[in-house]
């Protein structure tokens, strides 16, 4: 049997990955009321003062209560549980750090904050506190923690995280040297063996990055109840494969060849049931991995897909049936003005310009321009060679990824930047016509007000009924009085309605 990586050692074991479910939910959901609740707790056992709480109290939602924590500088409790943590994920600055260690990392660390816990506790509230924490922090290792959490743990970590580690390396920090492809391993043959009996099976299935191929193995025991008795990662080579066909000649038991189809539905059944791990390694190896087991299965095909071919990804298969969740914010703005876009997969750059100024909106009278590791795509112009036209270039193309991220700007002049980061990509629901806008906050500053920064002295100007050009601004902006500006008003109803203009169904009901 393949050696295994004993969890809890001093450094990292290596070798297990997790990706975005493609069921993943709202970021917030019906337990909002329940987050508020915990962070006004946490707030309250960290010794924060009453304006904090009161922030808190005040929040429609838990997102919003941290966006006002920490643009009043009131998460020290929080940043002081970081500083216990960052600890952990030192290790992974190690020149030899590499995707799979760092995923492992961050399961076991969300496998030790579950252990230490209340029975029943939801460790995604202490998790979000940290990454939004973490978001404004300046070392080294609180990148590697949000990068690592954005591939493993519950859905709403893994988007606050690649959302917050995205906006760091946007800000011009160095990414780490592991980041790129974390999260998306290639699935390849799935194997193993069960006793003829049908007491146990073990269950192999290999992913790899590039060259390097590691295996995620399970250990399924229906005499105990049809749960997982023990899930493991091992590094993987043919020896293993050749070493559980000579197991199946033993009589009583039996070696098979799954398709990804069929490992998925194996797995997905175990799961459902109640581990039943017997040894103290079990034990340890269930409560490390099984979060990343449910996650990784999002790469297998699910029945009625098309089945890739070895070691070909399922995950990147580009289909009009895809979607992909975007935040698009407005850099600089504080706080955020910010969309979030239901968008096609395959849809253009340049049909994704028409949708952030709809979003947004924009008049679409002035120059842009997506800035993106593949190159610069927008309207092409003779004095801007190098600009390509993005008429012809697919989101996907660019940003395949939950955690994948660029720059769009518009007006070359006022520079107005928006920093796009992908949430998901996930399948479209049936019925549901796309493009589409699910939220946002705040008004769009008016054109032509000279940038962020115009905007901002703007308001300024707005606000102060004594200012010499208070009354030559309301003239500007065409209203009876600067009351009439709102500069927190966002309507989504009428966003959606200029979007409906082009959106169509992507899977009929």
């Amino acid at each position: 049997m393949p050696k295994r990586f004993a969890p809890g050692s001093g450094k990292p074991p290596r070798h297990l990955v997790a990706v975005p479910d493609d069921s993943q939910p709202p970021l917030w959901d019906t337990a909002e009321l329940s987050r508020l609740a915990y962070l006004r707790r946490l707030a309250s056992e960290t010794g924060q003062p009453t304006e904090a709480i009161r922030l808190i109290e005040a929040a429609p939602t838990a997102e919003d209560a941290l966006e006002s924590l920490l643009a009043a500088g009131l998460l020290a409790g929080v940043e002081q549980s970081l500083d216990d943590v960052l600890s952990w994920f030192a290790p992974l600055l190690e020149p030899d750090c590499d995707q799979v260690t760092a995923e492992v990392a961050a399961s076991q660390f969300i496998a030790e904050l579950r252990r230490s816990a209340p029975a029943g506790a939801n460790v995604a509230e202490p998790l979000l506190a940290l990454v939004a924490a973490a978001a404004g922090d300046r070392r080294d290792e609180a990148l590697a923690m949000l990068r690592a959490l954005a591939a493993v743990g519950p859905a709403e970590v893994r988007l606050a995280a690649s959302t917050a580690a995205a906006q760091m390396v946007a800000d011009g920090r160095p990414d780490v040297p592991w980041g790129g492809g974390l999260g998306a391993p290639k699935p390849g043959r799935c194997f193993g063996y069960e006793d003829s009996y049908g007491e146990q099976r073990s269950l192999v299935v290999t992913f790899s990055y590039g060259q390097r191929t590691h295996a995620l193995v399970t250990l399924i025991d229906y005499a105990l109840g049809g749960g997982v008795k023990d899930v493991y990662v091992c590094d993987y080579s043919g020896r293993l494969r050749t070493q559980y066909r000579a197991i199946g000649r033993d009589r009583g038991v039996r070696y098979r060849d799954y398709d990804g189809v069929v490992a998925r539905a194996i797995l997905e059944d175990a799961l459902a049931r109640p581990a039943c791990p017997v040894e103290r390694d079990q034990l340890d190896g269930v409560e490390d991995n099984t979060e990343l087991l449910r996650a990784r299965l999002a790469l297998l095909p699910r029945a009625g897909q098309d089945q890739p071919e070895h070691g070909t990804s399922t995950a990147r298969t580009r289909s009009p049936r895809n979607i992909h969740r975007i935040k698009v914010t407005l850099r600089g703005s504080k706080p955020p003005i910010w969309r979030r876009f239901e968008v096609p997969s395959d849809i253009s750059l340049q049909r994704l310009h028409a949708v952030i100024q709809a979003g947004f909106g924009w008049q679409d009278c002035h120059l842009h321009v997506f800035e993106t590791t593949a190159g610069h795509y927008g309207m092409r112009d003779p004095e801007l060679e190098y600009i390509r036209s993005d008429a012809g270039k697919r989101l996907s193309a660019v940003a395949d990824w939950p955690g994948d991220h660029f720059d769009y700007e518009y007006d070359f002049g006022d520079s107005w930047r928006h920093a796009v980061a992908v949430e998901a990509v996930q399948p479209a629901e049936p019925g549901v016509a796309y493009p589409r806008c699910t939220a946002g906050k705040r008004a769009c500053p008016p054109e032509g007000c000279g940038g962020i920064s115009g905007y901002y002295r703007l308001l300024a100007v707005l606000s102060d009924s004594g200012h010499e050009d208070h009354r030559a601004a309301v003239a500007w902006l065409g209203l009876a009085s600067a009351a009439d500006f709102d500069r927190d008003q966002f309507d989504l109803d009428a966003v959606n309605h200029e979007l409906s203009r082009t959106a169509r169904v992507l899977v009929r009901a």
